[in-house]
């Protein structure tokens, strides 16, 4: 009987059992600590990356903070409501990258995220050159080759330019090459296990990066395609059968991530997916140029800076694009083709369909976009593709796919020249694949957002900055509630632009409006009622010709509060304690208010939402009312609380004929009261309006 083991699998074609692999796991790790040596004696105090890493590699820094918050209490990790206060958000959308954070969380525990951040580093690049062993291994080649194009792989251009910008569900490149070398094996092999473990694997590269999943869905349909024994009738059915495993089971463990994004999707594009997108510019320059694939490395510390020069050039606004396949790879994977054909023709045909995919929806040549339309687009036809903005991350496909022409090139000189030909290769990639200069991103933190942490409710951070990272660093010390916050794919957030006190602050200005805002209560109490308490004013931050509009936009929320700690660099309000009535305000659905004299009216559409708020902890009865006239004729309007019907009410065209006081009982939050009726174009050209709302009044006790 054979062993049905992972060892056993490992040990296919000469790997030398556990052994080998340990000393080869020591090779990757020896290799990944020298590739960042000049980064190591400050991994204590931050984390190595260049500019993009300070926003993306803050981000990834949190997501780990999250996902060991999450785990050691419980909640679901995709569902975040410490962000875009009070309703939170749903992270299945962004790049949350959850195995690394179940993978480095007892550290993350023990010495913070970022001692965590700098482990699923290094374990990204120890772990992606032993997947590549691996897989070089599995399609034939020599172990010493195998370990040279591990190496390749794992310090390629595209894994180094991920790790530079500090984009960690990107650097975890293992999940991707082990599912790969298990999906080799499954086609190879009759057998269970590994169909099994590769359906595994496949659900941790959708924990990892929704991008990668894309990507292996996509290697996996090339893969089972170029594999099936088409020659063998028999074989074709079991042939299927096992790698129809992989699929199960993927979907299988990948539920509660496919859930949450079902509900994340409906949330971002409001149920529909488009289907069909048409190219823009940012998508174009997102891909990947003709020219990248044969440049040096933009990254290098000798000619990096060089090629660097070119991207405005190739890629106009983005500032990732290193797409290089690297020399050393390129001419090993060449000599592989030519001298292991019947082993070689597979996976260049997956480097070389995965090339055209990441040159995205046209060919770009140098400065010249050719209109050549290219495979990419059929992709876009796929509902749900129109959030995946980067074509050019399909190199990664393209590097992997090398790795075992590299090796079978290596084994061939290395029969022809012996040990020789293994150095030579050692040191020729070093030489081209040299680590780059490593910045620091340093954790530092304002102290006064330690003092802060003494209390719950929620920060409003000024100016709202949705490009910077920062909230995101501070947060995981205060760890309170934040008003908006950071994130890859800002959601949809009402709440900013409705609210009252939120919304002056967000704009940075005042304004005048005045009909239930917020009825019942002021707009400092308004804030205390959401369960805002402090609001964090960087001032530097604000350009000077707004900071004028920006002081009487917090004088109108908070006036006459001072603030209760400044110095050079920010400014903390405390928001004073409302009274805990119920208030109403305006939400979507209403055009902007009017006036003439002391008279005060807003038109709605077809339809139009009043917030409700209860402050208190436990349902309240308030007395709602009311007073509108419609536009033209006697219009019905329908009413409902939180989705429930709450009746209708007939309003007449005659000035202040129409009034009505609902008597409501609220739970403790924001309650919605929709209001709904036919409407008819404005002859003024507004757009269509059914009623106009004069008066809000709302009374706690329902009196």
């Amino acid at each position: 009987m054979p062993r049905l083991d992972v060892l056993s699998m490992a040990e296919h074609n000469g790997s030398g059992g556990p052994a080998r692999l340990a000393l080869v796991f020591i090779g990757y790790l020896s290799a990944t600590l020298i590739f960042f040596a000049g980064a190591l004696p400050q991994l204590g105090g931050g984390f190595p990356g260049g500019p993009v890493a300070a926003i993306d590699g803050w981000q990834h820094v949190w997501h780990l903070w999250w996902a060991e918050r999450a785990v050691a209490s419980g909640a679901n990790p995709f569902v975040m409501p410490l962000l875009f206060f009070p309703g939170g958000v749903n992270l299945a959308l962004h790049p949350l990258n959850l195995s690394n954070g179940l993978l480095v969380a007892p550290l993350t525990a023990l010495a913070g995220p970022v001692a965590g951040f700098n482990l699923a580093l290094l374990a990204g690049f120890t772990l992606s050159g032993l997947g590549g062993y691996l897989l070089a291994l599995r399609a034939g080649a020599q172990p010493a080759a195998a370990f040279v194009a591990g190496l390749l792989f794992s310090f390629s251009p595209f894994h180094v330019t991920k790790a530079y910008d500090g984009q960690l569900e990107l650097v975890a490149l293992q999940w991707l090459v082990l599912y790969a070398w298990l999906l080799l094996i499954s086609a190879e092999r009759r057998g269970w296990l590994a169909p099994t473990l590769a359906g595994l694997l496949l659900a941790v590269v959708g924990y990892t990066s929704l991008y990668y999943l894309v990507y292996a869905a996509i290697y996996s349909l090339l893969a089972a395609a170029l594999w099936l024994p088409a020659r063998d009738g028999r074989g074709v059915a079991a042939y299927l059968a096992r790698l129809a495993v992989v699929p199960l089971v993927a979907l299988l463990a990948l539920a509660p991530l496919l859930l949450n994004l079902g509900q994340a999707l409906a949330e971002v594009t409001g149920g529909e997916l488009s289907g069909a997108v048409t190219p823009g510019d940012l998508l174009i320059s997102r891909s990947a140029n003709l020219v990248d694939f044969w440049l040096p490395s933009y990254l290098h510390p000798l000619w990096g800076p060089a090629v660097a020069r070119l991207g405005p050039v190739l890629h106009p606004f983005v500032s990732a694009w290193n797409h290089a396949l690297g020399y050393s790879a390129l001419a090993l994977a060449a000599i592989g083709c030519a001298s292991a054909w019947a082993r070689a023709w597979r996976w260049l045909v997956i480097a070389v369909a995965s090339l055209l995919l990441a040159l995205g929806p046209v060919l770009v040549i140098g400065p010249l976009n050719t209109g050549i339309a290219l495979p990419y687009q059929l992709l876009l036809l796929l509902p749900g593709m129109d959030i995946a903005q980067r074509p050019g991350h399909l190199v990664v496909l393209t590097t992997l796919a090398l790795t075992p022409l590299a090796a079978l090139g290596l084994s061939w000189l290395t029969g022809r020249f012996g040990p020789l030909a293994i150095a030579a290769a050692l040191v020729l990639g070093a030489i081209e694949l040299a680590p780059p200069r490593w910045p620091i991103q340093p954790f530092v933190v304002h102290p006064v957002y330690e003092q802060l942490a003494e209390r719950s409710e929620a920060l409003l951070v000024l100016p709202v900055e949705l490009d910077r990272s920062d909230v995101l660093r501070d947060q995981i010390v205060h760890g309170r509630p934040l008003v908006g916050g950071y994130l890859a794919r800002t959601p949809p957030y009402p709440f900013a632009a409705y609210a009252p006190g939120v919304r002056q602050l967000w704009q940075l200005r005042p304004d005048e409006a005045r009909l239930a805002d917020p009825a019942g209560a002021s707009s400092a109490e308004a804030l205390a009622g959401y369960g805002i308490g402090e609001v964090v004013v960087y001032w530097e931050r604000i350009p000077p010709g707004k900071r004028a509009a920006a002081r009487a936009a917090l004088e109108q929320v908070l006036p006459g509060v001072a603030p209760r700690y400044a110095d050079e660099d920010l400014a903390v309000y405390s928001v004073p304690p409302g009274r805990g009535s119920a208030f109403a305000h305006f939400g979507p659905g209403w055009y902007p208010e009017e006036q003439e004299g002391d008279r005060r009216w807003r038109w709605m559409g077809p339809q139009g939402e009043l917030w409700l708020m209860n402050p208190g902890d436990q349902p309240t009865a308030i007395s709602l009312r009311l007073q509108a006239e419609s536009f033209g004729a006697a219009r019905q309007v329908a009413l409902s609380l939180n989705g429930v019907p709450a009746g209708s009410w007939q309003v007449s065209p005659q000035p202040e004929a129409a009034s009505i006081r609902l008597q409501l009982l609220l739970p403790p939050g924001a309650s919605r009261l929709l209001l709904a009726a036919p409407a008819t174009p404005d002859p003024a050209g507004r757009g269509p309006i059914s009623v106009v709302l004069s008066d809000v009044q709302i009374r706690s006790g329902g009196r």
